[in-house]
């Protein structure tokens, strides 16, 4: 017998790399697993020694971003919810080069079917 998902919002599976913004100049590289427009699931490196709050950008340039929590952790991967921001602060953040030129190049790129930037409200790859 299947257990039915109680989730709120479909959620979406998909591979994107995407960047943790940690405000401190050196984003970590990890990859977007599936997403709904209340949280997401990432694949990271060392997910114990993230901070229970960053910021996730879904552009290297990042334009694309959302505020994040962890919910849950395991060796590999983690959950975050997506915290609301006010217009006001969402305003006052210029976009900002997350990560540098070097490292985007160096980082997993998405399949050429995929395109290389996501809509931030759907999360859907445009």
């Amino acid at each position: 017998m299947q257990s039915a998902d109680k989730r709120k919002n479909l959620r979406r599976s998909i591979s994107y790399p995407a960047f943790i913004d940690l405000g401190d100049g050196s984003p970590r590289v990890c990859s977007l697993c599936d997403a709904s427009q209340e949280g997401a699931q990432l694949a990271v490196a060392d997910p114990d020694a993230l901070p229970d709050e960053f910021i996730l950008a879904l552009s290297a340039d990042g334009a694309a971003r959302r505020r994040c929590r962890i919910v849950w952790r395991t060796q590999t991967q983690i959950g975050v919810v997506f915290l609301k921001e006010s217009h006001k602060t969402a305003a006052r953040k210029p976009a900002m080069q997350v990560c540098p030129p070097e490292q985007a190049a160096a980082a997993p790129k998405p399949p050429e079917a995929v395109p290389h930037k996501v809509d931030v409200e759907t999360l859907t790859p445009r």
